[in-house]
């Protein structure tokens, strides 16, 4: 190769280097793999599970490794992806092979057991589901357990995630007591993947503001008094973030470039839970109160709190929403945004997590990346919504590693756990 420099006149100056590669066109990428779209990608990338080419080439007539599973198209896959509830090879192969045996029963998380461990009054699956229906095939009420739904007469009940879903189930009608929540006026579409939220579609948003420094952390209304939000929005490493009087809370809020359609408010109290970690981040969850009530609107309206025994199972589909970054290390949105992500098996989460989540803890999102919360979404709720048409908040966004990386989905405090020390607090 001949490299020739041309000039129109001479004179003496500082001079010029050019740096320049040169490659074996029958080797484009030495040293790595070659896609069929022209990328050159780390020979560790090919066959790992993930379109890292962009049309799969790199996934192409792999020899799966002893941790992976080989779909029936022959990508592989990480082993603990199957029976997750998720269709990771695309084709379903990951998820078809996971019935249970003749004298077995299905949990709906996948788990098998013993049929006669089915409606016996003992949660046996992880996500309770064989106590699930067994109001319907025998007396309602068992034994009382840690698991079981509790009516204030003291009465327990086998059925799953009883409290208000429009069914009567207690003696005393208490699991359709304080139902004022979880309900919106706004009719909407379902939309997967991070956009913008409409006016009034997750109308128990808030975003907190600490003084002058703008949108700071999100919040979810539970009553016309009180806010859940996330311990971490307040160390202790600057005293002003535990001083009521540095906050301001904006309820009814769309976009953060107008405030007035917004009930703005002034916090009276917080409160961070005893045992909050801020290493390990376990038990983030605060509660705070406003100076004065709210006035619930078609904009403004409260979330519902789940039962401590309420279960949300991997695999279903939630949303998250927030004023947070649109990616990673990026600015922080002005108008709220919302994402559909998905509830992720505890097993699962724990192991990509390198087991850093606790049992107050639960993961969400998706192990292949691109959908997530991030920083300034701190604090907000994670909500799904249940067969009565409620929205429940199952999780407080709380921390991860980075924003939308693959295999690392975002970790949220696991309001279910939680639950009691909310209730202690606000008496909500």
């Amino acid at each position: 190769m001949v490299v020739k420099f041309h000039s129109d006149e001479s004179f003496t100056d500082k001079g010029f280097l050019a740096v320049y590669n040169a490659y074996d066109p029958r080797n484009p990428c030495p040293g790595q793999f070659a896609c069929n779209t022209g990328l050159c990608i780390k020979t560790t990338l090919r066959c790992d599970g993930w379109n890292d080419c962009g049309d799969m080439s790199d996934e192409v007539d792999c020899k799966c490794g002893e941790d992976q599973f080989k779909c029936d198209n022959g990508l592989c896959k990480p082993k603990y992806w199957v029976c997750d509830r998720v269709n990771d090879c695309g084709d379903g192969s990951d998820e078809k092979s996971c019935s249970c045996g003749t004298d077995q029963w299905k949990c709906e998380s996948g788990l098998c057991i013993d049929k006669d461990k089915v409606c016996d009054g003992t949660q046996d699956c992880t996500d309770r589901s064989d106590e699930a229906s067994c109001s319907k095939q025998g007396s309602p009420t068992v034994a009382c357990t840690e698991f079981t739904y509790k009516c204030r007469n003291g009465v327990c009940l086998s059925k799953l995630n009883p409290e208000c879903d429009n069914s009567p189930d207690c003696a005393d009608g208490s699991d359709e007591q304080d139902c004022n929540c979880g309900k919106r006026p706004y009719k909407h579409n379902r939309i997967v993947g991070g956009t913008n939220a409409d006016v009034g579609e997750w109308p128990w948003q808030v975003s907190l503001h600490f003084k002058t420094s703008g949108h700071t952390c999100g919040a979810s209304i539970i009553s016309e008094r009180w806010l859940v939000s996330a311990a971490h929005c307040f160390p202790t490493t600057n005293l002003e973030y535990r001083n009521p009087g540095s906050w301001l809370t904006y309820s009814g809020l769309h976009t953060q470039l107008d405030y007035s359609s917004a009930e703005s408010r002034k916090l009276k109290s917080i409160t961070v839970h005893p045992n909050y970690n801020a290493f390990t981040f376990d038990n983030d969850v605060a509660v705070l109160e406003l100076s004065a009530p709210l006035e619930f609107s078609s904009t403004v309206y409260p979330l519902c709190l789940p039962d401590a025994t309420h279960t949300f199972p991997a695999g279903k589909s939630c949303f998250v929403t927030g004023w947070g970054a649109l990616a990673e290390s990026g600015p922080l949105a002005n108008i709220l945004q919302k994402a559909e992500v998905k509830i992720i098996n505890d097993t699962v989460c724990d192991t990509v997590m390198s087991g850093e989540v606790t049992s107050r803890m639960l993961c969400s999102g998706y192990l292949t990346g691109g959908i997530d919360a991030c920083q300034g979404d701190s604090g907000g709720p994670l909500v799904c919504q249940e067969s009565s048409g409620r929205w429940f908040q199952s999780g407080i966004v709380s921390w991860g590693d980075g924003c939308a990386r693959r295999n690392k989905p975002g970790v949220y405090s696991r309001v279910t756990q939680l639950r009691g020390w909310i209730k202690e607090q606000t008496g909500i």
